[in-house]
């Protein structure tokens, strides 16, 4: 059982247009992924049980076929877990966790600045007898307060959503590896948040 080739193409278009509107780079982790194989295959590596690969597979179809009517006529009834009156973000937020993709539905609702890794300038400093990353971009200098992977948990959930509210100036880097969340180092919040970061990094220790 896999995933129709029509969906697969859908499936890449919607995802293809969705990082292009959030200028989210390509080869960014865990969406790299589902450009170099078939949904089918993600899908395989995040859900082993075959009863819930094969559920997970039909639901993805289901709201491919949702999504696609939305757009082209409004509202149809398919019958379904799936809410037939769920908007169309709604859906394709739905697909995107689906894929493992979480992270792209909820950095969609914050005005934050998303780069590539790679088309910054990476460096390292000492401060307080540490190592420390650094970056520079558009001519500003950041430091690393915290890195996470494909999926963001509630501390990097909460982290992004108060340096938002606080107005901190920082960016949100992506590459094949990781996210990187950087704060300007001109703000009195990353000294703050490194001094936060050392301490955890001690207790590790």
């Amino acid at each position: 059982m896999q995933l129709s080739l029509y969906t697969q193409y859908y499936l890449r278009k919607l995802l293809r247009r969705s990082i292009s509107h959030l200028n989210y780079p390509a080869t960014g982790i865990g969406v790299d992924g589902c450009f170099q194989v078939n949904a089918d295959q993600v899908l395989k590596r995040l859900y082993r049980n075959g009863f819930e690969f094969r559920a997970k597979l039909r639901e993805l179809e289901t709201l491919v076929q949702l999504h696609q009517a939305h757009q082209q006529s409004g509202l149809i009834q398919i019958t379904s877990k799936i809410d037939p009156a769920a908007s169309l973000l709604e859906i394709e937020q739905q697909i995107f966790n689906l894929l493992g993709l979480k992270f792209l539905t909820f950095i969609s609702t914050l005005p934050l600045t998303i780069v590539s890794e790679t088309t910054a300038s990476l460096f390292h400093f000492v401060r307080d007898e540490q190592v420390h990353q650094g970056i520079r971009y558009a001519d500003e200098l950041y430091g690393l307060v915290q890195e996470f992977g494909a999926e963001q948990d509630f501390a990097t959930h909460h982290l992004l959503l108060k340096l938002v509210d606080q107005r901190t100036p920082f960016i949100l880097t992506a590459s094949e590896l990781r996210h990187g969340i950087w704060v300007s180092l001109r703000s009195p919040a990353y000294h703050l948040l490194s001094q936060q970061v050392g301490s955890q990094l001690e207790q590790i220790a």
